[in-house]
């Protein structure tokens, strides 16, 4: 199967898997936050966690789209970026943003430019500091779909915002390898003891998906460190 027929199947797949995790308006008082439980068994923290990993993997991909020209770093950027719009649509409602404490809003409850400022403000100071947005639009194609980024997730587009000609790829795909293989953990665990039915069927049908992406990331990131012939 192609990997545009792969990405558009899990699309078609996950949105209909998770509907069973909640409504739009369900979703304005929020589903759990960090602290409240583990993301291997509380939904809330599950979903946060997955909206944020797959914030940062699109926002690094649009970075090295616009600084890589190999062909081969550029491809797995554009498929990293399609997975990731394909989960963030499922786990994310349209008009509804996941704010720095994890909780998900719904925009339309708030003012027209409400979202940013509620979303950016507890983690305003660390974007400006390290010159990369606090708050990513997971799919500009959509309302809403804004996911605030943890400083950690921040410092990483920072760190990669900074490397310099050659240097660019290996720390994107270092990097991409590392958040990959935190993401498939993350599903893994969630689809064994998630708390929700639903969620877990959504986890379990990702998977694919996810680890396919995860062993292409590894291996580029594999050839760039080690400086292996490529095909």
């Amino acid at each position: 199967m192609t990997t545009n027929a792969r990405v558009s199947l899990a699309a078609a797949a996950l949105a209909l898997s998770i509907a069973g995790l909640g409504s739009a308006n369900a979703q304005v008082v929020g589903l759990g936050g960090p602290g409240l439980g583990s993301p291997s068994v509380n939904t809330g923290v599950f979903r946060a966690e997955a909206l944020r990993n797959d914030a940062y993997s699109i926002e690094a991909g649009r970075i090295a789209l616009s600084r890589s020209h190999d062909p081969k770093v550029r491809r797995l950027a554009q498929r990293s970026i399609a997975n990731r719009q394909a989960t963030t649509d499922a786990l994310l409602p349209t008009g509804a943003s996941l704010s720095a404490g994890g909780i998900v809003v719904d925009d339309r409850a708030l003012p027209l430019d409400a979202p940013f400022a509620v979303i950016g403000t507890p983690v305003a100071a660390v974007g400006a500091a390290v010159g990369v947005p606090a708050v990513v639009n997971a799919n500009r194609a959509e309302p809403g779909k804004r996911v605030a980024l943890d400083p950690a997730r921040q410092k990483m587009l920072a760190n990669l915002n900074a490397a310099d000609g050659r240097d660019f790829d290996a720390v994107y795909s270092g990097q991409l390898a590392a958040a990959n293989a935190e993401n498939v953990r993350l599903y893994r665990g969630y689809a064994r003891t998630g708390d929700s039915a639903a969620g877990r069927q959504f986890a379990t049908q990702a998977l694919p998906m996810l680890e396919d992406t995860r062993e292409d990331g590894a291996v580029l990131h594999s050839r760039k460190v080690n400086g292996g012939a490529e095909d």
